[in-house]
């Protein structure tokens, strides 16, 4: 079946599922038509429906929008014990229904299974567009057009329900994504910077040293070396 036959079927699938919901996918290619299914249909991740699927395909998961979660199955272990099973297998051993469980290395957790329990309508609208456009630049006005609330209010409401101002989840979405970048790519720390939402890098280097207690630089460098380890 084509892809846009198959979204078609799971546009109108989703559409009667109950909300808010949490669907597990047999693998991450399914888990990332069902994000595209979503998109199309305007059905917010995770708020109305959190998704993981399995396989935790690096590229795949962080190519979706958001990045979907994934569990990783430990494919390694299963072809040794597969493999190991055949050997004894060729020497001549019965085996008859042996069932071997491989134990999964755990659960990548991304932006499709962050969910937050927001009451207040207009605080869970402003914490999704924070987390979708962040990177882009966005700041407090942004929110505000799409908010009908004056700005005093707003970021009262905003920080009774989240505990930081508007401003701060801004910074601290951004962070986040600095971080990923200096983990899992070799970019230069100015197209960091300029990825994650950051006009100056200087400034970028300041806040994260703030809040990380390391330069971005340093923060690599560890991030590497335990990866060595």
């Amino acid at each position: 079946m084509a892809w846009e036959d198959e979204q078609d079927e799971i546009i109108h699938w989703l559409k009667a599922l109950p909300k808010p919901i949490g669907l597990l996918t047999a693998h991450d290619f399914r888990g990332r038509q069902v994000l595209d299914a979503c998109r199309r249909t305007g059905l917010a991740v995770p708020e109305e429906i959190a998704l993981i699927g399995i396989g935790d395909d690096e590229v795949l998961c962080e190519l979706s929008w958001p990045p979907m979660s994934s569990i990783n199955s430990n494919p390694r272990t299963a072809g040794y014990e597969a493999a190991a099973l055949l050997d004894r297998l060729m020497q001549g051993e019965l085996m008859q229904g042996q069932r071997i469980l491989v134990q999964p290395n755990g659960v990548q957790a991304r932006q499709s299974t962050d969910v937050m329990a927001i009451e207040d309508s207009d605080v869970a609208a402003a914490v999704r567009f924070i987390r979708e456009r962040a990177c882009s630049g966005i700041n407090v006005n942004d929110i505000l057009a799409r908010i009908p609330l004056v700005r005093q209010t707003f970021e009262h409401r905003f920080k009774k329900t989240m505990g930081r101002s508007p401003h701060a989840e801004i910074v601290r979405v951004r962070l986040e994504r600095v971080k990923q970048l200096l983990k899992e790519t070799d970019l230069s720390i100015p197209m960091i910077a300029q990825k994650s939402g950051f006009k100056h890098t200087r400034y970028m280097s300041t806040v994260f040293k703030e809040k990380v207690g390391q330069t971005p630089g340093r923060y690599r460098n560890a991030v590497k070396k335990g990866r060595t380890s």
